[in-house]
């Protein structure tokens, strides 16, 4: 029950941030500090999801 819980619960955030991502695709600027990119803000908001789950699986296996 707790797993189907999870995964209902996953599937709905997985789906209002598909829906964030996709309604946001202005380019925006992002500084580096030495060098500006300008991206459109569905790629980064896509790289930021990814990383966050790239760290969050890493801490839930330590």
């Amino acid at each position: 029950m707790e797993k189907q819980r999870n995964l209902i619960i996953g599937s709905v955030v997985a789906l209002i941030a598909v829906i964030f991502v996709v309604l946001n695709t202005s380019p925006v600027a992002i500084n580096f500090g030495f060098f500006k990119v300008r991206l459109p803000l569905i790629v980064v908001l896509v790289v930021m999801v990814i990383i966050g789950m790239i760290i969050d699986i890493k801490q839930n296996k330590i």
